[in-house]
């Protein structure tokens, strides 16, 4: 049996296939050479198809990396260009800023202040040791020592956040000198997908300077019909087909209500890692469910009592058979699988051979 080459969109239903007895039709001599019913095996088939959709490649949140600043910037000098890689810890850009100076200015103020304090505590320890001052003296040096020691945290904290490392704070409240300028550095390895830096501009804090990409697995997102989600549920695994790349993958998330205004829902499925995709991509893919069925021509089911059956050939006639359908398209049905449709089935006078069943259709 030929499988049409494209796939009209899937409706896909259950029927339940009831407890109808197999009936046995003889055929005499005469029949069989008169009717010349036409017979086929079923095609199996390990999927189903959903249907054909159109997706977007989206990034998930948790592989972009946001690069700003607390304050207003002007960049100074900029080392990368858009869409060029990177690696954690590079520098991308050089920038000034007038709180990044204040920033300092009070860092080393208080660095003075500590060493300033440090020295007349040991002083004090000293005479308080001697009994020439009273202690007291020396609990009030230690406690404004101690106060030193907490504003330094906090303007290490507040250099930080700025953008400044270990060892640039760590030099500025040792040699006391003020840097200029400050190195932006990139905190991942990654692409740069946006970029607002250039030379010379002045960036508010509410901009990001980079947005970088990580590597890592990617979204395919749709709407979906809900009336053709029925046997959809998160975690199934199905396989795509898109771009000329076919892959099994899983449904990460079905939207949990459905748009009142299309009655369609999101669907998100997983991207592989070894998938070559880029972010904002959209084309046509087709999902196609994983099963175990057989595919058979619409000309070879009638319905009895209400219930699908097919006639499967024997030596003499033909066997009815109940069988379950569990999706269609366009020509053909999907029926479960079961060792007795290994065999060959009518595709034509099937409506002749149910009226030999003795019995009308309900």
């Amino acid at each position: 049996m030929k499988r049409p080459s494209l796939i009209k969109p899937l409706s896909l239903i259950l029927l339940l296939a009831g407890s109808l007895d197999a009936a046995q039709i003889t055929l005499s001599e005469q029949q069989r050479t008169n009717w010349q019913i036409k017979t086929q095996t079923p095609t199996p088939v390990q999927t189903l198809p959903l249907g054909e959709f159109i997706f977007e490649v989206a990034t998930p949140p948790s592989l972009l990396t946001t690069i700003s600043l607390p304050y207003d910037a002007n960049v100074k000098k900029l080392f990368i260009a858009n869409y060029e890689e990177v690696k954690a810890g590079q520098v991308l850009a050089e920038v000034s800023g007038t709180e990044w100076i204040e920033a300092q200015q009070k860092a080393i103020s208080e660095a003075i202040e500590l060493r300033h304090h440090t020295n007349a505590s040991k002083r004090k320890m000293l005479l308080c040791n001697e009994n020439i001052i009273p202690k007291k003296e020396c609990e009030a040096a230690n406690a404004e020592l101690e106060a030193d020691k907490i504003r330094i945290e906090a303007s290490k904290a507040l250099l930080h956040s700025y953008g400044a490392g270990d060892e640039m704070i760590d030099t500025l409240l040792r040699d006391l000198i003020l840097s200029p300028t400050i190195p932006i550095v990139s905190t991942v390895d990654g692409r740069v997908i946006a970029l607002t830096a250039s030379p010379g501009k002045t960036t508010p804090s509410s901009e990001a300077l980079f947005i970088i990409k990580k590597e890592g697995e990617l979204w395919l997102e749709t709407d979906i019909e809900a009336s053709r989600l029925v046997n959809l549920k998160e975690g199934q695994v199905v396989n795509i087909l898109l771009a000329q790349q076919s892959f099994d993958t899983t449904i990460l998330q079905l939207s949990p209500t459905v748009n009142p205004v299309n009655q369609t829902r999101h669907v998100r499925i997983l991207v592989p890692k070894d998938i070559a995709l880029l972010s904002g991509y959209r084309a046509t893919a087709s999902i196609n469910l994983n099963a175990d069925a057989l595919m058979i021509d619409k000309t070879s089911l009638i319905y009895h009592k209400g219930k699908p059956i097919v006639f499967i050939k024997n030596g003499e006639g033909f066997d009815s058979y109940t069988v379950k359908i569990i999706g269609e398209e366009t020509g053909y049905y999907y029926v479960a699988h079961s060792p007795e449709l290994d065999h060959e089935i009518a595709t034509t006078s099937v409506a002749v051979l149910k009226n030999l069943l003795g019995e009308s259709d309900e």
